[in-house]
């Protein structure tokens, strides 16, 4: 073979392998994705998973109550489950006592694995009667139900082994109170009006037939009598809402009528059972064109946090609404995904069935 010929094969043979480099490189290339490209996004930690909401109030007429609804309508989007809702319209006519009832079998029957039900408030020696059944067609099911808001009563608890109430304590709620009016009281000395050395003060308790409502009351005057001003108080008046009319306009009806008659000149500090009770005893005194008393009220709803802020408020109790609302999802979501209520929860559940989320006191310069 002459030295032309071998210089031929030689080019064609370093040809090939050039080409064949310059075809890996090729596709080394069109498989290394772009710096652009969309990343894949973690799934949801619950999506697919059903849980049932059944919401007893209608919107707009407790304020509270809508902060619950939007609390766990938002967490459970977050989540990725899915969140079979429904409202009971928290009417009292014997026809729809059982409407949630209903609302609830059919959430089950749909395939939520647990619930949270915010009950509706029935009076009277029904009372219990939905709550119950609601429990027996979950406990067949093998569902357990979160009872938000409104907890089950131990009696309730003690018949059925698949209810977990979700709330706060109304004593705890009510001790808190009367120690922030002491606290308050001892670092005004301007409050003390007529100079006596004693608090001359009312209470608005609200729905005499609210079992809560009433238990905090007992136990703000529990601690105002247990305290070291046990010698110096005088209360002027307790009014309990007997009306059908919402906390706000009947607390406006009942300051409005002392402010008209006079008897308001021998109070020194009003107290009310709900932060609506207190608001509405605000628009009594700015109808009226009167500096407000120290008003102290519970819930610590955004308007009542407001009003202490901007002082014509002494104080409110937070009820952690919100916090409810997560912990009761949470606990939902862990039974509905198989793992126990209380996981990842540090709050202790009293009994093994009952979670009572703490309050705290606000006044002027808390945030």
């Amino acid at each position: 073979m002459g030295n032309k010929t071998l210089f031929q094969l030689c080019a064609t043979a370093l040809a090939l392998l050039s080409l064949a480099a310059c075809g890996e490189q090729s596709n080394t290339a069109q498989q290394t994705p772009t710096q652009n490209a969309p990343k894949p996004q973690a799934a949801k930690p619950a999506k697919g998973v059903k849980i049932g909401f059944s919401h007893c109030c209608v919107r707009g007429e407790i304020s509270t109550m809508d902060a619950s609804e939007d609390a766990i309508k938002e967490i459970a989007a977050e989540r990725g489950a899915t969140l079979i809702f429904d409202s009971a319209n928290e009417s009292q006519t014997k026809d729809d006592l059982m409407n949630q009832v209903n609302q609830v079998k059919n959430m089950i029957d749909k395939g939520a694995k647990s619930v949270i039900v915010v009950f509706k408030a029935i009076k009277g020696k029904d009372a219990d009667k939905p709550m119950e059944e609601v429990l027996q067609y979950a406990k067949e099911k093998g569902v357990t139900i979160i009872a938000a808001r409104r907890p089950a009563s131990k009696a309730i608890h003690s018949r059925y082994d698949n209810v977990i109430s979700v709330a706060s304590s109304a004593a705890q709620a009510g001790a808190y109170q009367g120690r922030m009016v002491i606290d308050q009281w001892q670092k005004h000395p301007e409050w003390d009006l007529n100079g006596d050395g004693k608090m001359q003060f009312m209470i608005i308790e609200g729905d005499k037939e609210n079992k809560k409502m009433q238990e905090r009351t007992t136990h703000l005057m529990r601690t105002l009598l247990g305290s070291d001003m046990n010698d110096k108080l005088e209360r002027i008046a307790m009014e309990k809402d007997e009306d059908t009319k919402t906390d706000r306009v009947r607390a406006k009806e009942i300051v409005a009528k002392w402010i008209k008659s006079g008897k308001i000149k021998k109070m020194e500090v009003m107290v009310g059972n709900t932060d609506d009770l207190v608001l509405g005893a605000l628009d009594a005194f700015k109808d009226a064109n009167m500096p407000p008393l120290p008003l102290f009220g519970m819930n610590a709803i955004d308007e009542a946090q407001k009003a202490v802020q901007n002082g014509e408020m002494a104080g409110t109790v937070l009820q952690d609404v919100v916090g409810q609302s997560k912990l009761s999802y949470q606990i939902a979501e862990n039974l509905a995904l198989g793992k126990s209520a209380g996981d990842g929860i540090d709050i202790p559940f009293e009994g093994g069935t009952t979670l009572n989320v703490p309050y705290a006191i606000i006044v002027k310069g808390d945030k």
